[in-house]
Parts: structure tokens; sequence; C-alpha cells
């Protein structure tokens, strides 16, 4: 016979209550876990510190992936814990990782507007922007700062609580008992927690972080050459090639483009803008660079040196090296805030530069106007040149193709005419060699034509004239096409055939297996890129032909720049001059 106690609690509920004994018991040893986690999240606040400096100091961003990587594995371990000890599922925040690079036609690798031939560094970039422009990353940094704070406090108390009633037994017993009891309510508010802030974002980041980097960057570069018109000035007979420096600079980081004068010499007003410019554009340019530096280096990796520092050596850098004001707790939110505010400031000291480079260095009034008139002349003539060059051209297609034939068509219809009757066999023989010279002679036109002006050019616009181009081309050709509107027929004309010439120059002489057309509409200004893998070397004053591409465009304001070192692979740049939508 089986015997039932009943005063015995069920099976079920002396499973609950050894469960919830369990957690009583060891809910102080997973609080001291938990703070061993927040000592590795310190760990990686320092790696996030110290690699930030590194990266916008010495352009050392290779270890952004590292140290960002450091930070979600923490965060993944209380994720993880959460899990196991709570059932609290915490799903993984991040954005999906970008897909590896993948070569183009050539096999090339295409970032941030440059080419590679290998995917590291365009992966490594690729990387570095999917962190940093993500918001859980940054969502991850501040649940580090609290879980090393208030976290730690939420954690470690019930430890603290057991043990110091234990070295103060018998009347600390009442704090051992209260240490177990508040450990598994205090460890439930840190899972909480743990789930607002490590769920993923509800909406993604406003701006990219990675251009603020960029930008920061920039200002530190400008900074340096601020520094260096010292040594322009010592330079004399070279200075003019910093000047021209600045002035790209200017157009490039700041769109504030500034016209390059003529003559390779040094202008007077050049002259006081190197005497100048250590005065008024370093103080401009060294707030960014000095904010973060104090910020990092001044204040927040010196305060955790004073951690492992005896109070009594602890005065040194009066209150400001280490601390802020003399406050210890100041030190870290003022670093914060003093790298964010360089980091937001650096876009205003890079346009205020350009600027300031600007009214410098632009051309005077009678220097720009003969600047325009020498551009209007040169334009002038070079336009008429290319227009007698092309009336040549036609007149030799001309007299060598479809006259040639049109002459011999009549030849043979003499012939026919005296043979129709005495021999038409032979009449007919040469009734077939007319028609065969008239369907040549109309191929040959149509091919002058449409070297005139394609007729798909006019009916379907530049993107479909330049695809029809590249299947014309004895190489393959990629062609990547940008263009919300139709442009002036002029525009198009000239836009067709500096491609034309650039591809015919690429299949001529870079020995290349494939190339790339890019054709981008700016606000006002239409940008053609021409790139191949061929063996690079190009140079336009040797005549390979892109003498000519120069020349078609200077009709219409535009300009060419060739980037083609020995071995490739070479990028042709065009620019055009076009009238807003």
């Amino acid at each position: 016979m089986l015997w039932v106690c009943a005063q015995c609690p069920a099976p079920d509920a002396r499973g609950k209550l050894g469960g919830v004994i369990r957690d009583v018991a060891i809910a102080p040893v997973r609080g001291l876990v938990l703070g061993g986690l927040s000592l590795l999240g310190l760990v990686a606040l320092l790696a996030h510190a110290v690699v930030l400096l590194l990266s916008l100091s010495l352009g050392l961003v290779v270890l952004v992936p590292w140290a960002v990587g450091l930070a979600r594995r923490v965060t993944g371990a209380h994720r993880r814990l959460a899990a196991r000890w709570h059932s609290v599922h915490i799903p993984s925040p991040y954005a999906p990782e970008p897909a590896p690079p993948q070569p183009d036609a050539e096999g090339l690798y295409e970032c941030l507007g440059q080419l590679y031939k290998t995917p590291k560094l365009p992966t490594l970039y690729n990387r570095v922007d999917w962190m940093l422009d993500d918001r859980a990353t940054w969502r991850d940094v501040g649940w580090l700062v609290l879980s090393a704070t208030v976290g730690n406090v939420l954690t470690l108390m019930p430890a603290a609580l057991i043990v110091y009633g234990v070295l103060n037994a018998p009347w600390g017993l009442a704090l051992v008992v209260l240490g177990f009891v508040v450990a598994p309510v205090l460890l439930r508010v840190h899972t909480a927690a743990s789930k607002v802030w490590l769920t993923p974002p509800r909406r993604p980041m406003r701006g990219k972080a990675s251009k603020f980097v960029v930008e920061w960057g920039r200002s530190s570069g400008l900074f340096a050459l601020s520094l260096f018109s010292l040594v322009a000035l010592v330079a004399v007979p070279w200075a003019w090639k910093v000047a021209n420096l600045r002035r790209t600079r200017a157009a490039d980081w700041s769109g504030a483009p500034v016209a390059k004068p003529l003559t390779p010499r040094v202008t007077r007003r050049e002259l006081l803008f190197f005497l100048l410019d250590p005065l008024v554009g370093v103080p401009m340019t060294v707030v960014p660079l000095a904010l973060a530096i104090y910020g990092g280096w001044g204040l927040a990796i010196p305060q955790t040196w004073r951690w492992f520092v005896p109070a009594p050596e602890r005065d040194w850098g009066g209150g400001w090296y280490g601390q802020f004001a003399g406050s210890d707790l100041l030190a870290l939110p003022v670093a914060v805030v003093l790298m964010l505010g360089a980091v937001w400031l650096a876009p205003f000291v890079v346009r205020l530069n350009g600027r300031w480079v600007k009214y410098m260095l632009s051309p005077g009034k009678e220097t720009a106007l003969a600047l325009r008139v020498h551009e209007l002349a040169q334009t002038r003539t070079e336009a008429s040149d290319a227009a007698e060059a092309e009336l040549r051209r036609i007149e030799r297609d001309l007299h060598d193709g479809a006259q040639a034939r049109l002459v011999a068509m009549g030849f043979e219809l003499g012939a026919l005419e005296q043979l129709i009757d005495q021999d038409p066999v032979k009449a007919k023989k040469v009734l077939t060699a007319v028609k065969d010279n008239s369907a040549k002679a109309l191929a040959e036109l149509r091919d002058l034509v449409r070297g005139i002006h394609p007729p798909v050019l006019a009916d379907r616009g530049l993107g479909d004239a330049v695809r029809a181009l590249a299947l014309d081309t004895p190489l393959p050709v990629k062609v990547r096409v940008a263009l919300p509107r139709r442009l002036d027929p002029p525009v198009e004309s000239a836009a067709y055939f500096a491609i034309s010439e650039a591809l015919l120059n690429v299949a001529r002489h870079a020995d290349a297996t494939a190339a790339r057309v890019d054709v981008h509409l700016g606000e006002n200004a239409l940008e053609l890129v021409v790139r191949d893998d061929g063996r690079g070397g190009a140079d336009a004053s040797r005549g390979t032909g892109l003498r000519g591409v120069a020349r078609r465009l200077s009709a219409f304001d535009g300009a060419m720049t060739v980037h083609s070192p020995v071995g490739g692979p070479t990028t042709v740049r065009m620019t055009l001059r076009v009238s807003a939508g």
C-alpha cells in the first residue's frame, strides 16, 4: 500500500521551491560574474578611447573593427546570460554585415571613388562604416558605461552585503540574509535594463558617424598644411605648388573651387597667404584637434591611470591632467563631451578654412579677367581647330569611301549599257557588282552620318548611345548611367564623342581586357569617367588621342584629368558644364 503524507508539498511544489532556493543561493555568485563582465566592459571602453584617438590622430582605422568587436562580445555575453539565467531572450541588434566587395569587369574593387587591385582595403572601409554607422554600436557603448557604474551597484551589492555581514558576525548575519534575499531581485532589475538597452533600436541613425570622423581627419590635415605654410615661405621657388595644393584641397574638401594661375610662379598674394596662414589657419583648424587630444590623452586615459596610483601621489597636473577643475568625477564626462564636440565641429572648420583659402588665393579682378579671356581665347581656338579637323575628316571619308564607290558605280553602269545587248551574262555580273558597291556606299554614308551625329543619340539620348557604343567596342565595357533628364544636343554630342575617343584610345593603346564607363549628372556639371585595366602610362601630352578629347570638352568649359600610373589602371575623368535642369 502507498502512503501519501497530506502535509508534505507536492513534487511540483517541491521542485519550484528547490529552484527558488537554488536561485537565491547562487544569485550573489551570478552578480560576481556580471561584475567581472563589467570589468571586461571597462577594458572595451578603454580600447574604444585609445582606438578613437589613434584613428583620429594617426589614421589607424584598422583597429576600429577590433575595438567594436570586443564591445560586441561583452554585450553578447550579457545577452546569453540573460537567456540562460532568466529566460529573457534579447535578439542581436546589429545591422547585417556588408557583403564582401565584388570585382568589376576588369577585376578591380571600387570604394569611396577609388579603385583597388585587392579587396583588403575596400573590405576594411566597408566594415568600419558598417560598425560606426550602426546605432546598436553606440547603444553598446552606452550600456558598457552604465554597466560599469549603476550596473556594478546592482550586481555587486549582494556579495558586498554578505561579505561585510560575515566579517561582522554575529550582528552582521542580518546583512548576510539581506544579501541573499535582494540578490535575485537586483539581478532581475539588471536583466530588465539589459533588455531595454541591448535590444535592436527602433530606428536607424539619422547621420553617418563615419562621415564626421572623415571630416575630423580633414580638419587635422588642414592644420598640418597651415603649419607647412612656414616651409613654403622658406622654399619660395616651389611655393606655387603648395598654393595649388591648397586650392585643390579647398575645392575637394570644402566645396570652394579656386581658380589656378596661368603661370607657375609665386605671386605676392600667395606669399602674403603663407605669412598669414599660420596666424589664421592654425588657430582655426587646431580647435577640433586640440579638443580630441585633450579629451582623450589629457583626461580619459590619465583618469584610468589614477585608479592604480595611491591617493597621496595623485596630485599631479594641477587639477587639469586626468582631472577637470580638480574633479575626478568630471574627467570622463567632460572627455566624452570634448571628443564629440571635436567631431561635430570639424565640418564647420573645414568649410571655414575653404573660404579662407578662397579669399586669399582667388585671383584678383584683373587676374580673373585675364584668366577668363585666356580661357575663352583658348577655347575658341580649340573649338575652331576641332571643327576644322572634323570637316577635313568628313571630306577625307567622303573622298576615300562613298565618292570612290559612286565613281566606280558610274563606270560600271556605262559598261553595263554596252554589254546589256551584246553579252547578257557578263552584264548580269556587272549589275551584281554595281549592287554591291551601292550597298557599301550606303553603309559608308551611314557610318559617316553616325560619326557626325549618331541617330541613336538624337532618338534615345546619351545613355543608350553610350551603351550602343560599348557594344561596338572590341572589348568588354561595363556602363553605368545616372541621367535623370535629357541634356542639350551639343552637350550630349560632345560627351558622346569624348567617351568614344577615350574608348578608342583604350582599344588601340592600353592593352586592356575590360573597361568601364560611368556617366553622372550633377547639379551643374556632367561627369564622365572611363576606366580600364590596361598597362597605364597614358599621357595627353604625348598625343595618345586624349588631346582630342580635351579639345572637345574645352568648348563647354570642360576639363579632363588623367590618372594612369605605369602598370595601370587608367582613369580618365571628364567634366562638362551644363545648364540647370
